[in-house]
């Protein structure tokens, strides 16, 4: 199928499939069960709809709005930026074999009902499911402009596995599965990954995916012009607006990559691997690896950190809190997209009081991305955390937490309706809203909305 004739289908499937649902929209209130109470004034996350867009299908992105959509296929995580200008970003998306998943346990331990259930449904992969919602976004979208690997775990990238079966017999091969797949239906301006030029820090281990993916982009770069570059930590604005940054106040920062973190301005970068050399050695762990981003459009501030976690040990088995590290020189978001899914070995505490987000999105997979530590840590306000309203948006609250969550006095600052999440920035930054969208269908059909919020320009709570 010719570029022009997926561009065709997918557009077409689209507009069809909308046209069905805004037909069976019910008018009727929706009851927001196991959410913050849309009745109370009091709550500072109480529901708000004051433009009417519940039950209606998103009305999507518009110059000058920061969109950043949170996609749920309920096999991995996958986000999709459009930034002001239009300059349009996919960090992550991954695939796992969701279909043989049962058989093939996770760490040999877990059961298949602990895994979320795909969604819409396991009719298409992950990556395809994510290609149709970027195209009922931006229909005449033919590239996009800047592809992030934040990492090689398959629920970011894509898998490697004959479970799949959807080699391309092309040169050089490679699987179609989560980026790749993508790839089948855009073409894509510039790829970042943790490796790119040499791909031997901090050592040359890394899962089988990684040459997949190295694989999938050298194919590109012959065939399709994209370009890689070296992600470099601490470069302001490698990523930026292309096409039109004098409009816009918008810049990107690099973070941190293979355990290098930004110093901060005018300080040198402190590499967590050389200060602690035992790690090359005896860690193996993908995640620590994680690359970065924190976005900022005026006041507005997006923190983005792919599987980043605390595993790192200094030579006497002491944490060294890589991920603290990250947060400080961070500072307050608004908000945050978790590290490692908020899994237990992720968002400690040292990392969330310093980036005191207002919004923490958790893209899940599985009921242990709705973790009771971390989740308690984030939406503390005692003088164990730290002040003001927040809020904890997973894109699917597993049922089998249900008993868990019973009783968590934190509960009324999580949301469990489930779902793509998209957060939408606007008048210039100062403010912004929280979306849920159904993932049940295609319909784009917006069920909550929190906010508007307004930004608090990197100032502590």
């Amino acid at each position: 199928m010719s570029e022009l004739d997926r561009r065709e289908f997918l557009t077409t499937a689209a507009a069809g499939l909308a046209a069905t649902t805004l037909g069976a929209l019910i008018e009727a209130p929706i009851a927001f069960a196991d959410c913050p109470d849309p009745n109370n004034p009091n709550d500072p996350n109480a529901i708000t709809d004051p433009d009417h867009e519940i039950g209606k299908p998103y009305a999507g992105w518009k110059e000058g709005d920061f969109d950043m959509h949170f996609i749920h296929t309920g096999i991995a995580e996958n986000c999709f930026h459009i930034l002001p200008d239009g300059t349009t970003v996919l960090i992550d998306a991954g695939d796992r074999n969701a279909k043989n998943f049962g058989k093939v346990s996770w760490n040999h331990t877990r059961k298949d009902e602990a895994a979320c259930a795909p969604m819409p449904d396991d009719s298409r992969r992950s990556g395809e499911w994510v290609a149709r919602y970027i195209s009922r976004l931006l229909p005449e979208l033919k590239m996009i402009d800047y592809v992030i690997a934040s990492h090689f775990h398959s629920d970011h990238i894509g898998a490697q596995h004959a479970g799949l079966r959807m080699t391309t017999d092309r040169e050089p091969n490679y699987m179609i599965s989560g980026i790749s797949h993508v790839g089948e239906y855009y073409r894509f301006g510039t790829a970042f990954d943790r490796g790119y030029p040499n791909y031997d820090q901090p050592t040359p281990l890394a899962p089988g995916e990684r040459e997949n993916l190295r694989n999938f982009f050298e194919y590109k770069e012959k065939t399709d012009g994209m370009k890689r570059e070296e992600f470099i930590v601490g470069a302001l604005d490698q990523i930026k607006l292309v096409n039109a940054p004098e409009k816009y106040d918008f810049h990107v920062r690099n973070l941190v990559k293979n355990g290098v973190v930004w110093g901060g301005e005018g300080k040198e970068n402190v590499d967590f691997f050389e200060l602690y050399p035992k790690n090359k050695e005896t860690n193996t762990n993908e995640n620590s690896r994680s690359m970065a981003n924190l976005f900022q459009y005026g006041a507005f501030r997006f923190y983005t950190g792919g599987d980043l976690c605390g595993t790192l040990l200094d030579d006497k088995s002491v944490d060294v809190d890589l991920e603290g590290a990250v947060g400080r020189v961070t500072g307050p978001v608004d908000v945050c997209k978790t590290n490692h899914h908020a899994s237990a070995d992720a968002m400690r505490r040292s990392f969330v009081n310093a980036v005191q987000a207002r919004v923490y999105v958790t893209c899940c997979w599985w009921m242990g991305h709705l973790n009771m530590k971390t989740s308690a840590t984030m939406l503390d306000d005692s003088e164990n955390g730290y002040p003001g309203p927040r809020i904890l948006c997973p894109t699917d609250p597993h049922p089998m937490n249900a008993e868990a969550l019973k009783d968590k006095p934190w509960r009324d600052k999580l949301c469990e309706r489930g779902g793509h999440v998209v957060v939408k920035a606007y008048d210039g930054g100062a403010k912004f809203k929280v979306y849920f969208l159904t993932a049940k269908d295609e319909s784009m059909n917006v069920e909550l909305v929190f906010g508007p919020f307004d930004s608090k320009d990197g100032k502590a709570a």
